[in-house]
């Protein structure tokens, strides 16, 4: 077994990088997975955007350690890449969920404001659809009232 920062030879055609697994003979990468640091929702997300170019199997404790295996669909992808990209996604999908945390009150009073002057614009069409309904019928009850006197 030789070591090089972060770098193992496990066995032949098998290499571990940090906390990915490459296994060139199975055209597999396993990457281990913290759980206190990434929620499954990000692994998940990061998972799914890798499916096109590997399939995903997600195993292992959510409590304790979560194991990811990419096996890539065509021989020409580079597994460490696949490993590592989705390691970016990890980190990608974590700032996305820590944005969506922060701008979630934003969002709500954005989506508040917008109903209540949907609201105010509602009440202000009813509120002249029923003065135009309004004089309508006081026009009707004018030009009655002069059929009636001509009669």
């Amino acid at each position: 077994m030789s070591s090089f920062i972060g770098i193992e030879m496990v066995e032949e055609g098998k290499l571990s990088v940090d906390n990915l697994e490459v296994d060139e003979k199975t055209g597999n990468v396993v990457i281990s997975v913290n759980p206190k640091i990434y929620p499954m929702n990000t692994i998940f997300s990061a998972a799914y955007i890798l499916v096109d170019k590997a399939w995903v199997l997600i195993d292992g404790d959510p409590n304790e350690e979560i194991i990811v295996q990419l096996r890539r669909k065509d021989s020409k992808i580079n597994l460490e890449e696949l490993g590592r990209s989705f390691n970016n996604e990890l980190v990608n999908y974590s700032v996305y969920n820590v944005q969506v945390e922060k701008n979630a009150i934003l969002r709500g009073m954005i989506v508040q404001k917008a109903l209540e002057t949907q609201s105010q614009e509602s009440d202000v069409k009813i509120e002249k659809k029923a003065k135009k309904a309004k004089e309508r019928k006081t026009v009707a009850r004018a030009k009655t009232k002069r059929k009636s006197r001509r009669k």
